[in-house]
């Protein structure tokens, strides 16, 4: 059974995609600077709204998924489309949360509209959440060199994802 649900590879771009992350030390210093990546690309209409929406949603679990990986996420009318930022870390940063936290290196910053249902809103984190479990994915995200390598990592991941599913139907 195929879904219709919004996928990380139609919203991704290449002004939403850091592969370095100069400086970033620290969980809030990602966030936002993830967050300017996309209000720079137009995804945003108020920053400061979006990113404490960011922080309404830690409050209710922490994002921080082991394995040096964060996909923190916020649901907000400052959204204006959806969008997704990703940052590789090379050094890595601390992301701490009230549970505890630990390393990143790879985080994936989703920024959704208040419009969108909340079953597609889920069907995008789990769908990146079974990406992320494969470590083919994530050795795809540690090796590219630029935004196209990461691009095809999510295409690829993707349809591998559906094959399975199909497979499974």
């Amino acid at each position: 059974m195929q879904n219709n649900y919004l996928k990380i590879s139609e919203v991704i771009e290449p002004a939403t995609v850091d592969l370095t992350m100069d400086g970033i030390q620290k969980k809030e210093e990602a966030i936002d600077f993830l967050a300017d990546l996309l209000d720079k690309a137009g995804h945003l209409s108020n920053k400061a709204e979006y990113i404490q929406s960011v922080y309404e949603r830690e409050k209710l679990g922490p994002t921080y998924m082991g394995n040096f990986i964060a996909i923190p996420h916020g649901k907000s009318d400052a959204v204006i489309e959806a969008g997704v930022a990703f940052g590789r870390s090379p050094q890595g940063f601390q992301y701490e949360t009230d549970l505890g936290g630990g390393e990143v290196k790879l985080v994936f910053l989703l920024a959704i509209p208040n419009r969108m249902s909340a079953d597609a809103y889920m069907a995008v984190l789990a769908r990146l959440a079974r990406l992320l479990v494969h470590s083919e994915f994530c050795d795809d995200l540690y090796a590219a060199k630029g935004y196209q390598d990461i691009y095809n990592a999510i295409l690829n991941g993707e349809k591998h994802l559906e094959d399975l599913a199909q497979s499974k139907s």
